[in-house]
């Protein structure tokens, strides 16, 4: 038997709804913080059940 390889990672899904959002929602940001990184840690804070605070300092 021959492992499959997944058409979506994870991180390819991630790309794919951080980018959908970005076209969709615009939220206009001040300082270093970018509207991808907003939704990265929404999404994986979502995803993840975490809280936000947490969340952005692992994506550090």
């Amino acid at each position: 038997m021959t492992a499959i390889t997944p058409v979506l990672t994870d991180s390819k899904t991630l790309n794919e709804v951080v980018n959908c959002l970005s076209e969709n929602i615009p939220i206009q940001t001040q300082g270093k913080c970018e509207q991808k990184n907003i939704f990265e840690i929404l999404i994986r804070a979502a995803t993840q059940r975490d809280r936000i605070e947490n969340t952005s300092k692992v994506l550090k």
